[in-house]
């Protein structure tokens, strides 16, 4: 079962760093003709740049990324527990954690969109808050079979 455990913490440790990166700026966007920079968060930041974003973008990112947290922690209590379904949450907090960095661009799309309106040059750079969840989606893409093959794959008889 120590194998389990080992699992189970590693899915726990990705899904606290996602859980951290929830605090951390998401992108930073810089503006050229100006100098000016700052960052984006999940609760906003694009006021500095006289922007327009929804609040919805960035509650549904927000509800996105939480169920991502949810889904990991779902998938190490199961696997501490030994059951199969840990698979399937960690395939759902994929799903989740792509769905979050999916409405983060768009937020700074929107920055974007509407300083290009202005006719200002700027460009937007992620940073460790949405550069965390991407580092865990793509361990996601793998994890899953792993964790399969190493706990729940029968031996095979000659």
């Amino acid at each position: 079962m120590k194998r389990a455990t080992f699992w189970a913490a590693a899915v726990a440790l990705l899904g606290s760093l996602c859980a951290l990166s929830l605090f951390l700026p998401q992108f930073r966007i810089q503006v050229w003709d100006t100098s000016q920079s700052g960052y984006l968060y999940f609760w906003g930041g694009h006021e500095k740049f006289r922007a327009t974003v929804s609040g919805w973008v960035y509650g549904i990112a927000a509800l996105w990324a939480i169920a991502g947290v949810g889904g990991l922690m779902r998938a190490a209590w199961l696997l501490k527990k030994g059951q199969r379904a840990a698979i399937a949450w960690l395939n759902w907090a994929a799903f989740f954690l792509a769905m979050q960095l999916t409405f983060l661009l768009v937020a700074a799309e929107e920055v974007l969109t509407d300083l290009r309106v202005a006719s200002l040059h700027a460009d937007s750079f992620a940073q460790v808050g949405s550069w965390t969840p991407f580092v865990v989606f793509l361990a996601l893409l793998f994890l899953p079979g792993r964790v399969k093959k190493a706990l729940f794959s029968t031996p095979k008889s000659a």
